[in-house]
């Protein structure tokens, strides 16, 4: 009997398993003003359309570039991103603005993630500052 109930809890374990695939992140990214060109401190307001479970964004200034995420070398520490959203919150529009003219390029990586794995996509937007 005791074999059978065995049985019985491993087969119910093993049924009750199902695997759901992870939808690739459905995500856009556009600017409130509609330009790209700003000056120094001016607000810029990212809107954001879709709903992925994560959003991260890398500003393009020294220390948050995405190309430069990975890196590895001595001395140097991987530059980071902003996390904006995960998967408990839901946000429409990011407000951000720099501090020193030049030419920046604006990165959004979204992702849609399980447990099984994870499906990624990057936005990025170019954008001049002037003083």
């Amino acid at each position: 009997m005791k074999k059978i109930l065995l049985l019985y809890v491993f087969l119910m374990t093993l049924f009750a398993c199902n695997k759901k695939e992870v939808q690739p992140p459905n995500f856009n990214v556009s600017i409130d003003q509609g330009k790209t060109t700003f000056k120094v401190d001016e607000q810029i307001n990212f809107n954001f359309a879709g709903n992925p479970n994560y959003i991260t964004f890398y500003s393009g200034e020294d220390g948050r570039m995405y190309e430069f995420r990975d890196r590895i070398t001595s001395g140097a520490r991987s530059d980071i991103g902003v996390p904006l959203q995960n998967m408990t919150t839901q946000l429409l529009t990011y407000p951000y603005s720099y501090a020193k003219a030049g030419t920046y390029r604006a990165t959004f990586v979204v992702s849609n993630t399980n447990v099984y794995r994870s499906i990624s996509d990057v936005k990025e937007i170019v954008l001049t500052i002037v003083p």
